[in-house]
């Protein structure tokens, strides 16, 4: 039964199946890795939609480099309508910077978290966590126990997620920077599940692809 492992079902059509237990199990991070254009983005946010739409599952997204605005445009194409399920109090979109949400997430009375348990949030999607960064010091002593890792960043990033029971959702962009390179490699090797899209634009109509790399605790369709 999924229920007795305490799956999740995405409702992405193709995804659930291809976990052996019919979803993700519930507790487990998820990142989505894939390069520029590959759809990271969407099926993050099909993830909240489908959650909300077929289970009931009240959910935010947080962006940091595409407006809110252009989201719901684009959801529309699909025929998600993100702004009613916002007036419903079922949805938040959170346009923010990665160095408020850093903040945010670690302190006490983060007005984030307190709309997430505001409108029952149980899922949450961060459009590409790449962005965040360590807080520079500069000399300032002020703040020693701030992150001074990519990998402290999104643990205490994960813990407090964790803390409020959310299903979290990542994405990351696949780049050629030093920093890019050691935050992707701490991202895949904190999360749980990690997801790869990818786009081969050879040929005529190009081939996108979609393949589970791991998934802690289960098992899954390889390739």
């Amino acid at each position: 039964d999924r229920h007795e492992v305490n799956v999740i079902e995405t409702g992405i059509q193709g995804l659930d199946s291809s976990f052996q237990d019919g979803g993700m199990a519930r507790t487990n991070v998820v990142l989505v890795q894939g390069a520029v254009g590959t759809g990271k983005t969407l099926l993050g946010m099909e993830f909240i939609y489908r959650g909300i739409a077929e289970f009931n599952e009240p959910g935010i997204i947080v962006v940091f480099e595409t407006s809110p605005d252009k989201l719901i445009r684009d959801a529309a194409q699909f025929g998600w309508n993100l702004d009613e399920l916002q007036r419903q109090n079922k949805l938040k979109i959170v346009f923010t910077s990665p160095q408020v949400l850093e903040r945010e997430l670690r302190s006490p009375d983060s007005l984030l978290l307190e709309t997430a348990a505001e409108i029952g949030c149980q899922r949450i999607f961060i459009d590409n966590i790449g962005l965040l960064r360590p807080p520079s010091k500069n000399g300032d002593r002020s703040q020693p126990e701030g992150p001074v890792s990519h990998r402290e960043v999104l643990q205490q990033l994960i813990e407090a997620l964790n803390r409020e029971n959310l299903t979290a959702m990542f994405s990351h962009e696949i780049g050629l920077t030093p920093d890019s390179v050691a935050s992707l490699e701490s991202a895949g090797f904190l999360a749980d599940t990690v997801i790869e899209l990818g786009h081969d634009r050879r040929g005529r109509l190009g081939h996108r692809s979609i393949a589970i790399i791991k998934s802690r605790g289960q098992k899954h369709v390889a390739g």
